[in-house]
């Protein structure tokens, strides 16, 4: 019989389930049969939606908040009051757990992970439990009980280890995973042609994440000021009313809306550049695809330590002045130094191969403690 591990996500974020996507590819090839969890939707539908609606809301009315629990959580346990809310689910999860009875079970969301830590803990279950971080920096709040291993793309994890006096062997920089194809070889040309678009013009891509979370119109009215005709590549996501917006929206380049797609990663490698917020799994595989970088309106807090990391290390450029944004795209696109430098910067950073690197890892620490599995 085929060895099941859970991996569970949470479709508050699209790159959760990305990267447990990316995981679960990985797992096939090896020969298990890994099952993907929506946790909070398993648990209750209705608990799913009021932390979707509540949590864009609070992006939405109130992002200063957001930063303000984010920045305070690094030096006070201010996240451990979510562990009261998972209390209440403990039982529930672990009954779906039992009922499956994984070799080991794997988790994507920095929300989900203290219920599986604690459903551990307060079981007193031997299952192994393993983290996996979808942004660029190591935060406390990450950190619970109970997990057997971190792995993250942070490369100053070690730091963070002993900052917060943890074991350092519990940190792994092997990169967010990320669900790679072979299109990654093909030349821009080639991507082009198959995408229908145009080969001379330059291309700018506009990403807002899974639920289209950009201000795509104010982008849109500053690239109105450059000379050249661009080609924008509006990705909406799964927004509805930004789709219907911008495909009645006039300009003199040529717009094309393009809501959620599977083809979300050739289209990033067929552009010049990216004008998106700093989502951990964007960013991961905008360095991948090696196209430019400039990050706009990240959300507070986790995004915009995305960001800074990103700006130190010279794949990106921060723009916080709305201003500013004609300047700066201008540069990217026309300026060959520019270019250069940022995308040197992003072969130094991409991880193309951290599913595997993960999964090695994983069944490395299987094996040592005496667990048999596919090969």
């Amino acid at each position: 019989m085929q060895e099941q591990p859970l991996i569970f996500y949470a479709s508050i974020g699209h790159g959760h389930k990305h990267a447990a996507f990316a995981l679960y590819k990985e797992f096939m090839k090896r020969g298990f049969r890994p099952k993907m969890i929506d946790t909070f939707y398993e648990l209750s539908p209705t608990l799913h939606y009021s932390l979707l609606k509540s949590y864009l809301t609070l992006l939405k009315l109130s992002p200063s908040l957001w930063r303000k629990a984010y920045v305070l959580s690094e030096k006070y346990p201010l996240f451990h009051m979510t562990d009261r809310l998972c209390s209440l689910f403990i039982r529930r999860l672990y009954e779906m757990v039992e009922k499956e009875r994984p070799p080991f079970v794997i988790s994507t969301n920095a929300f989900v992970t203290p219920l599986l830590a604690a459903v551990k803990m307060k079981k007193r279950s031997e299952m192994a439990l393993y983290s996996v971080i979808t942004d660029f920096n190591m935060h406390p709040a990450y950190v619970r009980n109970g997990v057997n291993l971190y792995f993250t793309q942070d490369p100053n994890c070690h730091e963070f280890a002993e900052k917060y006096r943890l074991p350092k062997e519990l940190f792994i920089a092997t990169g967010i995973p990320i669900a790679t194809s072979s299109f990654l070889s093909y030349s821009k040309k080639k991507l082009r042609y198959e995408l229908n678009l145009p080969q001379k013009e330059k291309v700018v891509l506009l990403a807002g994440g899974g639920f289209g979370l950009a201000n795509y119109v104010m982008i849109i009215k500053q690239l109105e000021k450059m000379q050249e005709k661009l080609v924008i590549l509006c990705m909406t996501g799964q927004n509805k009313k930004a789709f219907m917006h911008l495909s009645l929206m006039k300009s003199k380049h040529e717009l094309r809306v393009i809501s959620f797609t599977h083809k979300f990663l050739q289209y990033l490698r067929a552009s010049d550049v990216v004008i998106s917020k700093a989502g951990g799994l964007t960013m991961a595989e905008s360095l991948i695809c090696e196209t430019p970088i400039l990050i706009f309106q990240p959300v507070p807090g986790h995004e915009e330590h995305n960001a800074q990391f990103l700006e130190k290390n010279g794949a990106a450029i921060c723009i916080k002045d709305k201003n500013d944004l004609l300047f700066h795209t201008t540069q990217v696109l026309f300026n060959h130094d520019v270019q250069r430098q940022m995308k040197e910067s992003a072969r130094r950073l991409q991880k193309p191969y951290a599913a595997k690197h993960i999964v090695d890892r994983i069944l490395q620490c299987e094996h040592q403690h005496g667990h048999a599995f596919p090969c």
